[in-house]
């Protein structure tokens, strides 16, 4: 630190360096030894991570949404889109990370994955305050929605 008390570009190197190269530094008169941070280690373990969540995600969503869709109440419509949309994200997503790789049906099909990942990124935690909302009147207004779903289930 300089007379500041900020941390000036040479000592932020050297910080920098004591953490990424695994060098021992004299920290209160004691010895300290940063870990060595692997990258491939990391990007390796988000790979796995990735695939995992693939190989769970897609299948299951396609599962919970077969299910939801059979029932007709509020709550079964909200899990179903939420599931659908999981499925578009994980779907679109895995196709717009590997665009790098080669954007085999054009710049448009990139564009268009890209759109996705963000609609479905941005619908969820609006799909998920529909279902609480929904929940919240459900509980406060328990006749109120029996009268509204009637309604509604009459005037179709």
């Amino acid at each position: 630190m300089n007379a500041s008390g900020l941390i000036n570009d040479a000592n932020l190197l050297h910080l920098l360096s004591m953490l990424f190269d695994n060098q021992s530094f004299e920290r209160h008169h004691l010895n300290y030894t940063e870990p060595f941070i692997s990258w491939q280690t990391i990007y390796t373990l988000r790979e796995v991570i990735w695939y995992v969540t693939l190989t769970l995600g897609i299948p299951g969503n396609i599962l919970s949404a077969i299910v939801w869709l059979r029932d007709k109440n509020s709550s079964a419509v909200y899990l179903a889109v939420l599931a659908i949309n999981d499925l578009i994200f994980l779907i679109s997503d895995s196709l717009y990370q590997y665009r790098n790789v080669e954007c085999f049906l054009g710049r448009w099909f990139c564009d268009c994955c890209q759109y996705l990942v963000w609609s479905a990124a941005y619908l969820e935690p609006l799909l998920v305050l529909g279902f609480s909302a929904e929940r919240l009147i459900a509980i406060l207004c328990p006749l109120k929605v029996c009268s509204w779903t009637v309604y509604i289930a009459n005037s179709r």
